[in-house]
């Protein structure tokens, strides 16, 4: 026994020199293979055209916030979720729920909460101010099927006061509180502002189209807005004809009162549309100048759910089968038919307006350069030139005094 274990301890050190040598040659290959990719990288340049795009001033995720480490871990997440499932999935229409934390009655006293602000499940006790997301609901850019889909009460169902289209999710667990046109009820603490966004020129021809009324209504007109000097006093029944003869110059068919109040009420600087009046510039101008902004395109909503609900802490599980569809009815072609000359007028008075839906694109923690290149090239469909241009010929409308009766 001791004789064969002797000869087998001297085979194994017969064996080492030839060891060493592989592992000498293995080290020598790796300098050389180093030394020569290091020549090959310090030789190359990039060509003018990508140097350029590498450089640009085009929005990019910056360093921070690609390292930046999701607000929630995974497991918080999953616990989330799987309470938000059971309250979803036994919410029978009932009594909906109103934050304990809401800014609303500090602003407005003895005043109450519309109801599209209240949601069908309670807040977690963990999500704290520092850590809710404020749903900045632009009219008619698809915000209110992303409501829903929150937990809010917003045509949701059969009728206004049920939602079962809620989708278990961390950001809809943690977007607390909502702000929709003049009713603030969102803490300036808040983690992120969640715009959802749409080409400016198509979110304009929807919402003059939800806001016109049905003359066979007994009360068809709005007691807030002047929507029917637009319809009615002026005549334009269709977005094509406000723009070919409302902002087109010349001697088009319409008064220079109608003129004026066709600009204005698109400038949102009157009244008269709803989804007029506040426009992006109102909510971005309301918010705090430093607020985080992550951002839900309307014509991307899969994406970027799921890249905001990753950026969270969440699982980018959202699927296009999903998605609820809401306030949408069959329009005739002739609402939805714009010539070339109502396009270039419609662009060229919403140059300002178009300058700040790029503006939120590039401050959204959750559009990297590539999607946001997408959505110019979608864009310069419609606007071409106001797509390129980072200024307008008019300076964009002052608006403090709507901002601050904001309440």
């Amino acid at each position: 026994m001791t004789r064969i274990a002797r000869r087998s301890t001297d085979k194994e050190h017969r064996a080492v020199p030839w060891f060493g040598m592989w592992i000498g040659m293995a080290l020598a290959l790796s300098v050389i293979y180093c030394w020569s990719a290091g020549r090959l990288l310090s030789a190359y340049s990039p060509s003018p055209a990508l140097r350029a795009y590498l450089e640009s001033d085009a929005p990019v995720e910056s360093e921070e916030a690609a390292a930046k480490p999701p607000m929630f871990d995974s497991s918080f997440a999953e616990y989330l979720k799987k309470g938000l499932s059971y309250y979803i999935e036994a919410y029978d229409g009932g009594k909906p729920y109103q934050y304990k934390d809401s800014s609303y009655p500090h602003r407005r006293a003895n005043a109450t909460l519309p109801l599209w602000f209240k949601k069908v499940f309670p807040l977690n006790k963990h999500i704290t101010p520092d850590k809710q997301t404020c749903f900045a609901h632009v009219g008619k850019a698809g915000g209110s099927s992303i409501g829903c889909m929150l937990g809010f009460l917003l045509h949701c169902g059969d009728d206004e006061k049920t939602n079962f289209q809620s989708v278990p999710s961390l950001l809809a667990a943690t977007t607390a509180h909502s702000f929709h046109r003049g009713v603030y009820d969102c803490s300036d603490e808040a983690a992120n502002y969640l715009f959802v966004i749409r080409n400016p020129l198509a979110r304009a021809l929807s919402a003059f189209n939800y806001a016109k009324p049905d003359l066979s209504e007994k009360h068809p007109f709005s007691k807030k807005y002047k929507d029917k000097e637009i319809y009615v006093d002026c005549d334009f029944w269709t977005l094509n004809d406000l723009a070919e003869r409302g902002l087109v110059k010349g001697n088009n068919g319409a008064s220079d009162e109608c003129k004026d109040r066709a600009k204005k009420a698109l400038l949102g600087t009157e009244n008269n549309l709803v989804h007029w009046f506040y426009n992006y510039q109102f909510y971005y101008e309301s918010m705090p100048p430093d607020a985080n902004i992550v951002v839900i395109r309307n014509e991307h909503i899969v994406d970027d759910w799921n890249a905001v609900e990753t950026l969270l802490g969440g699982a980018a599980d959202l699927t296009k089968e999903s998605l609820p569809v809401n306030n949408q009815y069959e329009k005739k072609p002739e609402e939805v038919y714009l010539s070339d000359a109502a396009k270039v007028v419609l662009c060229e008075t919403l140059c300002n307006e178009i300058q700040v839906y790029k503006t939120i694109l590039k401050r959204a923690q959750n559009i990297n350069k590539e999607q946001y290149t997408q959505s110019m090239q979608e864009l310069k469909t419609s606007c071409p030139k106001e797509a390129m241009e980072e200024s307008c010929p008019d300076a964009k409308p002052d608006i403090r005094e709507k901002v601050d009766g904001c309440y």
